[in-house]
């Protein structure tokens, strides 16, 4: 999914991990957190006191009440201090809190902060990201699809039961909302709906088969400012993703709707879902991507969810996954296009292999560990973010940890608000305490980075804190599974 970057003239990329530190040493004692919290709980309009202070400081424009000027003095001396300590300028500081998204995300971090204290991994009143299957219709019949989509449920949201959700999203601080499916192009509230995201102040994601961008389409994202468009491309050969995606003729429509994404300015993403029948194909997608001036490559890991329970002898071995993402990351090094992976795995190597130059405690993020003090950050913010960082809705309204588990529900939206869900339910709360995991995940040094991917737990042994098998750490669990299935 989409990370939120932004750079600044004559100077360094500047992120909302960035952030987290800096708010780390003002926002930590137990005096800012109970200012903290009386700002996030007293709401002012579609706002929060705490995200109005936020505005405040980035434009230099004390509000006028009292408790709100004493936000932003608090805010002002932290934000200073923390520029001073890690060489920030001020101003380009200001300019990044002038983005809606960025001030909601910092928000997010201030009062999960204020809430739970600093915490291992850290805890969050919100998600990041919420990633919504928007519909369950799709014109392609890909093999590995988690959703097993096809055509749409019958007991679809309604535009009106939609429009309430992004509300409740809105209201309890979620920070980036991704349209998936299905296709959600196929949807004609799809564009409704984002617009209504984009007016709540939201990064607006859109995860798509890219067959249904043309030049029209592409306008209108443009138009109602879709942040992000990630493309599923599966080969740089045409005969190959054709295949696995059902459809011939899918992987022209791709790459034109990739085109007309590019020409309109949109940031724009290859995901590509690896499995020994594309593993080598890795290498000439990144190569076409960086001539198609492609602004990211994401590998998505292999879940043996929905239809992917079907070819699980394609998933490739702990050796082979580790080789890819050692791969990705020297890759990552060339300029032009980021390479992220969605496999945790990936931000223990680049922990492990940056000495403290780059980390990637996120799916969606990687940068100059070094630089920013965020090498640490990776143990608070790292791995596995199904039900801690991010979680899913289906096309009903039920709410799961993640899309690549998309039977194991943990709150109903026709029957419970969003942020009940987010903070009552088990599930979840067991996802974010890392010290439940099983061994040998949950007895591993690098547990807080990577942790293993939970949604391929849950789908090889119907246990979410179970070891991830696809680690190169776990390979005796993946021997005896193999023996267990055809692999």
């Amino acid at each position: 999914m989409a990370g939120y970057k932004t750079k600044f003239k004559g100077g360094d990329a500047y992120t909302l991990l960035d952030t987290l530190k800096l708010l780390k040493l003002g926002m930590g004692n137990p005096l800012s957190r109970a200012v903290i919290r009386m700002g996030d709980l007293r709401r002012l309009g579609r706002s929060t006191g705490l995200e109005l202070a936020l505005k405040s400081f980035a434009f230099n424009e004390p509000a006028g009440s009292i408790i709100d000027r004493a936000y932003y003095l608090l805010l002002k001396t932290v934000f200073r201090l923390g520029c001073q300590i890690f060489g920030v300028n001020i101003d380009s500081t200001r300019e990044y809190l002038k983005d809606s998204v960025v001030r909601r995300g910092v928000a997010t971090v201030l009062s999960s902060i204020g809430c739970y204290g600093v915490t291992c991994p850290q805890l969050l009143k919100a998600p990041f990201l919420v990633v919504w299957n928007f519909t369950n219709a799709c014109n392609l019949r890909c093999r590995h699809c988690y959703q097993s989509a096809g055509t749409k449920s019958p007991d679809e949201l309604t535009l009106k039961e939609k429009l309430r959700v992004v509300d409740e999203l809105a209201d309890a601080g979620v920070v980036s909302l991704a349209f998936s499916g299905g296709e959600p192009l196929i949807s004609s509230e799809f564009y409704k709906v984002a617009e209504a995201v984009r007016s709540r102040g939201m990064h607006v994601a859109l995860a798509t088969n890219g067959t249904m961008i043309t030049d029209d389409v592409a306008r209108l994202l443009k138009k109602i400012d879709v942040c992000y468009v990630e493309v599923s491309l599966d080969a740089a050969s045409a005969d190959l993703h054709d295949k696995f995606r059902g459809v011939p003729g899918a992987h022209a429509r791709a790459l034109e709707g990739m085109r007309k994404c590019i020409e309109y300015g949109i940031f724009t993403s290859i995901a590509m879902t690896v499995t020994k029948y594309n593993l080598t194909e890795v290498p000439e997608l990144i190569k076409l991507g960086r001539r198609l001036g492609v602004n990211r490559f994401i590998h998505f890991n292999f879940i043996p969810a929905g239809r992917g329970r079907e070819i699980v002898e394609l998933d490739i071995s702990p050796e082979e996954r580790e080789n890819l993402l050692e791969f990705l990351f020297e890759e990552g090094k060339n300029p032009g296009m980021e390479i992220l992976s969605t496999a945790p795995q990936f931000g223990r190597i680049v922990y492990d292999s940056s000495s403290g130059g780059s980390v990637a405690p996120t799916h969606f993020y990687i940068g100059n560990g070094g630089k920013w003090g965020l090498h640490e950050l990776a143990q608070f913010i790292g791995g596995c973010g199904a039900g801690r960082l991010y979680c899913a809705i289906q096309p009903n309204g039920l709410v799961t940890p993640c899309v690549f588990m998309p039977n194991l529900y943990v709150g109903d939206l026709r029957k419970s608000r969003f942020k009940n869900i987010w903070d009552e339910s088990r599930f979840l709360k067991e996802l974010r305490d890392k010290d439940l995991l099983k061994p040998g995940c949950g007895i591993c040094d690098r547990r807080y980075v990577c942790g293993g991917c939970r949604a391929r737990s849950l789908g090889y042994f119907s246990d979410y804190l179970a070891p991830d098998v696809g680690c190169i750490k776990n390979l005796d669990g993946w021997e005896k599974l193999k023996k267990e299935v055809v692999l």
